[in-house]
Order: structure tokens, then C-alpha cells, then sequence
């Protein structure tokens, strides 16, 4: 069965809020630990040049702020600062990053899950991906 490696992050997101874990479990073990907390300031949001003009406010809203979570994922990976990569995310979400992923966050993704986690308990999300791995 595979694990989700000791050190690898976790990124559970949706279109307003993201949470960072690192997986500091011992022997295979999936124990989530929070290094931060991310939410859509709506202040920023600005429509994004890959969504037609017709798209709403708050569908600009979020694929700004999954726009942003792509591009600090990009930095970085490309400053060395994973390995290991889990995204979780529901599926609008994800579909709005995965274009945006540089290869060196493709190279380190361990998995991809459509599923929105940002708002369970940190148990309830070590449940919900350790069947996965």
C-alpha cells in the first residue's frame, strides 16, 4: 500500500480558503500537523485573463484565489521547499489549478483528490485520505 511520505504536504482548498499540513507521522503513519491557513481576500480578486468576461464575481473570486494557491505552490516547488504533494480540492478548484501547476509541482504530486476537506477537523482528514494511500 502506499503512504503519504513523512515531510510531504498536504493542501486541502476550495474556491475561498486553503489549509497547509505536513504529514509528521512515524512509519507510514498519516499525522497531519497545520503550517497555515489561507483565505480568499476579496479585495484581490481580480477576473483571471482564462475566464470569458460572462463569469460571475464569485467565480472570478475563486479561480483568482486558485490562480494564487498555483502560483505559491510553483514557488515553492521550484525553491525546493517539498518533496511530496497532496491536493485536495473540490473539483472546480482543481480544475482551475491543475493548468497553472509548474512540472516541478507536477514532478512531486503524489495525488490529486476532488473532494472538499478545507472545512473537516484535521482527524477527519487523515481519515479521509488514509484509505487512499
Amino acid at each position: 500500500m502506499r503512504r503519504i511520505p513523512r515531510g510531504a504536504w498536504v493542501l486541502v482548498a476550495d474556491g475561498a480558503s486553503a489549509r497547509l499540513f505536513t504529514n509528521v507521522g512515524e512509519k507510514g503513519q498519516l499525522v497531519l500537523h497545520q503550517e497555515a491557513a489561507i483565505a480568499l481576500d476579496p479585495k484581490e480578486g481580480e477576473m483571471p485573463a482564462i475566464l470569458p468576461p460572462e463569469v460571475g464575481a464569485k467565480e472570478a473570486e475563486e479561480a483568482g484565489f486558485a490562480r494564487e494557491l498555483a502560483r505559491r505552490l510553483n514557488e515553492h516547488a521550484l525553491n525546493g521547499r517539498f518533496q511530496h504533494l497532496v491536493l485536495a480540492a473540490d473539483p472546480t478548484t482543481l480544475g482551475y489549478m491543475r493548468p497553472l501547476l509548474h512540472e516541478e509541482v507536477r514532478s512531486r504530486l503524489l495525488a490529486e483528490v476532488a473532494k472538499n476537506y478545507t472545512n473537516l477537523r484535521r482527524e477527519q482528514i487523515e481519515q479521509a485520505l488514509a484509505p487512499d494511500f
